[in-house]
C-alpha cells in the first residue's frame, strides 16, 4: 500500500490496542475497588448487635438515618449522588443483610476486622455474589419476562412487526 493515510491509520493500531487493553484493565481494577467498597460497607451494617447479643443491622434501608448516611457520603465524602445511593441501597438491604447475618450466625465471630471482612465475603461468595452487579440484580425485584418482551414488540416499526408477528405464527405453527 502507497496510501501513506492507510499507513497511518494502520500504525495507530498498537496504540489503539495498547489505550484498549489499558482501559479493559483499568475498567476491571474500578469493578473490584467497587465490590471491595461495598463489602466493607456491608460487613460494617452487620457488625452491630442487641442487647440480647443478636447481630442486627446498624442502619436500616430506607431510613432517615440511611438518608442522613447518604448525604454524608456526598457531601463530606466526595461520593457522587450515584454512588452514595448505590452504597446505601446496598449495603443496607434488609434481603442483603439477613443473608449475611444468617450466614455469620453459624460461624466463629472473627477476632479481627480483616478475618471478618473476609468471612462477610466468603458469605457472599457462596451466595455467587461477587460483582457490584450480582449484588444489584440480588436486590432487584423480580423482572416480569412477559412484561418485557411485550414492551420490546410495542416498539418495534410496522416492518418489524409484521416480521415479529409472521415469525411468531411460524414458531407457534399457526401459519
Amino acid at each position: 500500500m502507497d496510501n501513506v493515510l492507510f499507513k497511518s491509520a494502520i500504525e495507530l493500531q498498537s496504540d489503539v490496542l495498547a489505550k484498549t487493553r489499558a482501559k479493559a484493565e483499568a475498567v476491571t481494577k474500578l469493578d473490584s475497588s467497587s465490590f471491595v467498597q461495598l463489602v466493607l460497607f456491608i460487613a460494617g451494617n452487620v457488625n452491630n448487635f442487641d442487647k440480647a447479643g443478636n447481630r442486627r443491622p446498624e442502619i436500616n434501608g430506607g431510613t432517615k438515618l440511611a438518608g442522613t448516611f447518604q448525604a454524608n457520603l456526598v457531601e463530606n465524602h466526595q461520593f457522587t449522588k450515584r454512588q452514595a445511593q448505590t452504597v446505601t441501597s446496598i449495603a443496607f438491604n434488609k434481603k442483603l443483610t439477613g443473608l449475611v447475618i444468617r450466614g455469620l450466625a453459624g460461624r466463629d465471630v472473627p477476632e479481627n476486622n480483616q478475618e471478618y471482612v473476609q468471612t462477610v465475603t466468603d458469605i457472599l461468595s457462596e451466595n455467587e455474589l461477587t460483582t457490584v452487579n450480582k449484588l444489584k440484580a440480588f436486590i432487584a425485584a423480580p423482572v416480569d419476562k412477559v412484561a418485557r418482551l411485550l414492551e420490546a414488540i410495542a416498539k418495534l416499526d410496522e416492518d418489524e412487526l409484521d416480521s415479529f408477528k409472521a415469525g411468531f405464527e411460524s414458531m407457534t405453527g399457526e401459519e
